[in-house]
């Protein structure tokens, strides 16, 4: 299994279920170009109360297809699958005509997270099921289509995975080929990837944090030895890089650089007669390394408009490694 997490969200899938759509809070994992799992969450500090929540399923996908969340038409296998999230989770199973799924609600999280199991899985996957790719299965007037058995099984078993992350604890990520753990209290702001960069950025009042994967890193650094193109970066002189981090040694380093830097920014500064006003300074610290042997460059970079919190920066590179691929 695969374990994945973003954003408060985690779980372990099946080593071929790739993600295939990203977003703040919204997850979907593909597996031979076919849609595997939707997950879709969003913070829920309100009492969950099953009708309610069943009622409102019901108007917002009123034009999906035999959709359906009475308990007397969804699948008695997949209500038993489900089954398993108890006591754990409250939740309202429902299906369509494309699949199952189920609204779930984590009380000590105060989320709520809606997951959605497409049949079209279960071709590509060669389960037991009548239907052939692209087609759809047959629909009675009382009863949603029964899930392919297969299917169903590895539904059970990532669903027994699924975890919703309290915004007070640190906060796991784990996806495409970045791992690490990000101190309590920083909420993702935005976040990029694209061939050769993987990068997050979070925020916690005042202060910001980003993490990047660059590679290749020897074009990245152009020649470059780390220090120097650490400085470049960050604005600073090559003499105030240090070639060691003083908090810890992240994992399968072979090289590191980091930096110290004081900002100060000008309040209004187009304005000549304020130019001299300044906010209070904001203080840099960052960091950079090169990955074992693998041609990858990581940094980090933490800006606090106060005295930021020792432990922040030993906490996140302490946690961040790099997944091997297949």
């Amino acid at each position: 299994m695969r374990r994945i997490a973003w954003n408060g969200l985690s779980l372990s899938a099946p080593p071929d279920w790739q993600p295939a759509n990203v977003e703040h809070h919204f997850l979907a994992l593909a597996r031979h170009g076919r849609t595997a799992l939707e997950c879709a969450w969003r913070p829920d500090p309100a009492e969950f109360s099953v009708p309610r929540r069943r009622a409102a399923l019901e108007r917002q996908n009123r034009r999906l297809p035999g959709f359906t969340a009475d308990p007397r038409r969804v699948p008695a296998r997949w209500a038993q699958v489900l089954a398993a999230l108890r006591p754990r989770l409250a939740y309202v199973p429902f299906a369509w005509h494309g699949g199952c799924g189920a609204l779930c609600h984590d009380a000590e999280a105060l989320c709520t997270v809606e997951i959605r199991f497409p049949a079209g899985n279960t071709a590509a996957h060669g389960g037991g099921g009548t239907a052939g790719p692209g087609t759809t299965p047959a629909v009675t007037r009382l009863h949603a289509p029964e899930p392919d058995e297969a299917a169903l099984l590895e539904a059970a078993t990532v669903l027994a995975t699924l975890r919703l992350h309290p915004r007070h604890e640190a906060m796991p990520y784990r996806l495409h080929d970045m791992e690490l753990s990000v101190p309590p209290g920083f909420a993702l702001r935005d976040f990029t990837f694209r061939p050769g960069l993987c990068a997050l950025r979070f925020r916690r009042g005042a202060d910001t944090l980003s993490v990047e994967r660059l590679s290749p890193a020897n074009v990245v650094l152009q020649g470059l030895p780390l220090r120097h193109w650490a400085a470049r970066r960050a604005g600073v002189d090559t003499r105030e890089v240090r070639s060691r981090l003083p908090y810890c040694q992240p994992p399968r380093a072979r090289e590191t650089a980091v930096w110290q830097r004081t900002l100060r920014r000008p309040l209004l500064g187009a304005l000549p007669v304020l130019r001299g006003l300044s906010r209070g300074p904001t203080r840099e610290e960052g960091a950079a390394w090169l990955i074992g042997d693998e041609n990858k460059l990581v940094t980090v970079c933490l800006r606090s408009a106060g005295q930021p919190e020792p432990d922040t920066l030993t906490v996140l590179c302490a946690s961040l490694h790099l997944i091997e691929e297949d």
